[in-house]
């Protein structure tokens, strides 16, 4: 099968032929103005080979390949489809959530077809029917479509096999319809990521997934699920009596304590993290699918948790969250159904900070060296203070 893959804009014109490299045909390419039918450029070129014009500002083109005496393919810059494509970068489990209701938001607005790679599809398609997900992650082989967007952070954090690859976002990026070409991830919450590269208005979606339905809720009686483990020290709630003393207190007030985490410790030598043991703990700790997970939160009094896929996934199940973190600013995640916990009289929001570039393969990442005080100081009344909010 072979794609022809188009890219009209402002200041040039492009083609790419995508397909099996063993196929050895030639195929004559012609990129014509329709206002004068004046030939602007013409060549030759094989498969998974490009050709352009440029200084076509004034010009309505039309892109014409011939092979074997026979034309294969014809596009002109006014065809309309009706349809988008967009790729969400991330594979993380938060930002997929976060960004999905803003596609769906985009859709309707603009009164197209979209087309969108998750690759959390299965958690959505059911719950956003009018969006058709598809396997594809690649543009190069979407066809027929107005415009191709890329959803994701900047070129501060994009990498290619774990290296910083800044340079290569600006050149993959150019393939792509995004209002804004460039964006710093540090200056605006998650979702505003989503609504500037799409062009939607600035405000809060709130995210919708597939629900397992079930006739009763797993764990009888009052339970609240809670989640402490992450990828980065940083990120974690790092007060060493934090979640001890929240534990006693849910308890003493009849909580059982669900622990979802995959992993009942995780870290690197010299720092792993575990839950405190406590009579009121319901370990459930493991590799859970994921439909198992959103039963027990979808189910739960409240998420309490720092800032995951977790909590989003406890946003769009509607269980209130109670989230802590002190390297991201509160104004990051979502603000409704939410408790944010936070202390901004220590350093605090290098996440947010533009002098800062997260450093994913450090562990012990601490831009400042402060000794994450940005969550130490985080102190067990304040927690229990947000946790308050939702007993019942």
């Amino acid at each position: 099968m072979i794609n022809f893959v188009t890219r009209f804009r402002d200041n040039y014109t492009f083609l790419n032929i995508i397909g099996d490299s063993n196929d050895n045909r030639d195929f004559y390419v012609e990129f014509i103005d329709l206002n004068t039918t004046e030939v602007k450029y013409s060549t030759i070129i094989k498969i998974n080979c490009w050709s352009q014009v440029d200084s076509t500002t004034q010009n309505i083109m039309l892109i014409r390949v011939t092979s074997e005496n026979q034309i294969v393919f014809e596009r002109k810059q006014s065809d309309k489809f009706g349809r988008v494509y967009i790729t969400i970068g991330s594979n993380s489990l938060g930002d997929n959530i976060a960004f999905v209701p803003c596609v769906e938001e985009y859709r309707k607005l603009n009164n197209v077809e979209v087309v969108l790679y998750s690759n959390h599809k299965n958690l959505f398609d059911k719950v956003y029917t009018d969006i058709i997900f598809t396997d594809i992650s690649d543009s190069n082989y979407i066809n027929d479509v107005d415009k191709k967007f890329r959803i994701d952070f900047g070129p501060e954090l994009y990498m290619i096999n774990n290296v910083l690859e800044s340079e290569q976002w600006y050149i993959n990026n150019e393939k792509y319809d995004n209002v804004v070409k460039y964006y710093d991830y540090r200056k605006h919450s998650l979702q505003s990521i989503a609504n500037l590269i799409l062009g939607i208005p600035d405000q809060e979606y709130v995210p919708k997934i597939n629900i397992p339905e079930i006739s009763t809720p797993k764990i009888k009686g009052k339970y609240v699920v809670v989640a402490i483990q992450s990828t980065s020290q940083l990120k974690y709630w790092n007060n060493p009596f934090g979640w001890e003393r929240l534990f006693d207190f849910l308890g003493r007030n009849g909580y059982k304590i669900v622990i979802i985490d995959r992993h009942k410790s995780f870290g690197i030598a010299g720092h792993f993290n575990q839950a405190p043991k406590s009579k009121y703990v319901i370990d459930k700790t493991g590799n859970y699918p994921l439909s198992e997970r959103i039963i027990d939160i979808k189910y739960a009094d409240m998420m309490i948790t720092i800032s995951s896929g977790l909590a989003w996934v406890s946003w769009a199940v509607g269980t209130p969250v109670v989230l802590i973190s002190g390297f991201t600013k509160p104004w990051l995640e979502f603000k409704s159904n939410c408790t944010r916990i936070h202390n901004s009289n220590v350093c605090n929001g290098c996440w947010n900070d533009t002098n800062v570039t997260f450093d994913a393969n450090n562990w012990l990442f601490c831009p400042k060296n402060k000794d994450f005080i940005c969550s130490k100081a985080i102190q067990p009344k304040d927690v229990i203070d947000g946790v308050k909010k939702y007993m019942k």
